[in-house]
């Protein structure tokens, strides 16, 4: 087991309650031990590493072998020693590409549960991506600048674009170190094969950058800080958390040409650092030249580091990270499929007028109202495919796009409340919607309800209802409109919804108009 200690030892500071956080990679395991300052922020004070290669078995086979198995859950048994010596009470476990690509993962997951007492949690690419960022973000000024993050892993890498440090796209490619290594081997041209390997994530994320040039490039993982590191013993640069292009180049060149046992040796890299360099030095290389980013930073953040700030920061901090993130991205989708903002943020505003008014009523959670929010700004990205059936193609958009901070169910419902925000109400001949749990398919009605209220109230788009009461009782739904002009349109419109209402709330709506006076 390798021990880094981040902070010298001082039994006379006072370091307040301790918490931990493993991250199961594909490459190895590690676990990281963190105190609060006094102000509330995470600090890492200690970090143990485990080369436990779940990308092994995961990209060859599929299977993770018994062995392969049984090293992973002494690694565990390891870390939960460590967690009750320093009487850490609060920790979380989470596994990556390897664990998310291996077909008896659920065993382990199993084994390790039940001789550690540790619940190892399988995250998306989507929650790696946002809880990199978390780190990246709290560790580095990305404000007034376009930015690519590049978190490289054993088994996959996440790129993430950031505008004024709010992420507006995501995507997660299989090309992590380990995986190239199994997939290609390390013999042969392996230049030429991972050139034309990477063709499909090249142009993936020429696709997502588009014409913009970066003017950050943030690279994390354990092989960002090794190249930083190298590059400074061979190039003698300026710092070991910073690189230019030209500089990769050269120390890709460098390491072209030494052995694997030479890179060992000469070059003090640890045996499972050293066959994995290479092709994340040329990743990297990659990804920073179809981004014209000239220098790349590697600033002491990653997944680990996100995991514990995710965990000691409040509860509203956090969610205000995962809104501001998931707006950005709503503007990002509108502008790239030519939706009109000031339509959905028309919508977005009669929908949560209405959806805080009626919380009685449904009494549904914060993280439901912006759902709510969400799909009221992006409920027409559908008609950029074909104006037909769009709240179709809407919901299937919303499905495939990363989304950073929403989990699989939230993102479920997202889609299903975009999908019947128009035309017939969820029915069980839906798939999707037949799966989902009775209390799930209640948002789904209840929201999408308020979403065709909103779209109704701005009927035509003309924006003439500026304020809505809410009067609610066992038999009924109220509105009160006030607004501009005899709002008879929007009354029509919000009328079509009864039948809709009746179903998602068990009450009847009626409409009432407060007309302004003509002077």
């Amino acid at each position: 087991m390798e021990i880094i200690k981040l902070v010298p030892d001082d039994d006379s500071v006072d370091r307040g309650p301790l918490v931990g956080a493993i991250d199961v990679g594909s490459n190895a395991m590690r676990l990281g031990i963190a105190t609060q300052d006094f102000d509330g922020t995470a600090q890492l004070i200690q970090r143990y590493r485990e080369p436990v290669r779940l990308g092994h078995d995961a990209f060859t086979t599929g299977i993770l072998s018994q062995q392969c198995m049984d090293d992973a859950v002494e690694a565990f048994i390891q870390f939960r020693r460590i967690l009750d010596q320093h009487h850490v009470g609060e920790f979380r476990a989470t596994a990556t590409s390897a664990m998310r690509d291996s077909k008896n993962g659920a065993e382990l997951q199993r084994r390790i549960l039940d001789e550690t007492g540790i619940t190892l949690e399988v995250i998306s690419g989507e929650e790696e991506a946002r809880l990199v960022h978390y780190s990246i973000a709290r560790r580095t000024d990305l404000t007034n600048k376009f930015t690519l993050l590049i978190d490289m892993g054993g088994g996959s890498v996440e790129v993430t674009l950031c505008n004024d440090g709010e992420v507006v796209s995501a995507q997660s490619f299989k090309i992590g170190t380990v995986r190239l290594l199994e997939v290609l081997g390390q013999e042969g041209d392996f230049n030429t094969l991972l050139s034309e390997y990477l063709d499909g994530a090249r142009k993936k994320i020429k696709e997502m950058i588009g014409r913009r040039k970066t003017d950050l490039c943030v690279a994390t993982g354990g092989n960002a800080g090794a190249i930083g590191e190298l590059a400074h013993q061979l190039l003698d640069t300026e710092s070991a958390h910073r690189i230019n292009r030209s500089q990769l180049k050269k120390t890709i060149q460098i390491l072209t040409k030494l052995s694997l046992e030479e890179r060992i040796r000469d070059l003090g890299l640890r045996p499972d650092r050293a066959d994995v360099i290479l092709p994340a030095a040329m990743v990297f290389h990659e990804i920073m030249e179809i981004g014209g980013a000239k220098q790349m930073v590697m600033p002491d953040a990653s997944l680990l580091d996100g995991v514990i700030l995710d965990m000691v920061d409040s509860e509203q901090r956090t969610f205000t990270s995962q809104r501001r993130n998931l707006l950005a991205w709503a503007r990002s989708l509108k502008k790239k499929y030519h939706v009109s903002h000031r339509f959905g943020k028309e919508v977005a505003r009669l929908s949560l007028e209405l959806y805080d008014q009626s919380h009685e009523l449904h009494r549904m959670p914060h993280r439901d109202r912006l759902l709510l929010e969400i799909a009221s700004l992006v409920h027409e990205i559908g008609l950029y495919i074909r104006v037909g059936g769009y709240h179709r193609h809407s919901a299937y958009l919303i499905s495939v796009s990363p989304l950073l901070g929403l989990s699989k169910r939230e993102k479920r419902v997202l889609s299903q409340v975009v999908r019947y925000h128009r035309k017939a109400g969820p029915s069980e001949s839906n798939e999707i919607f037949a799966c989902m749990s009775d209390s799930d398919q209640t948002k789904v009605w209840q929201l999408s309800a308020l979403l065709r209220l909103g779209i109704a109230l701005n009927k035509e788009r003309r924006g003439r209802v500026e304020d809505v009461d809410v009067e609610i009782d066992k038999q009924n739904i109220t509105l009160r409109l006030e607004g501009d002009g005899d709002l008879m349109l929007e009354r029509w419109a919000a009328l079509q919804t009864i039948d809709y209402i009746k179903q998602a709330f068990d009450r009847e709506l009626h409409i009432d108009l407060n007309l302004k006076a003509d002077i």
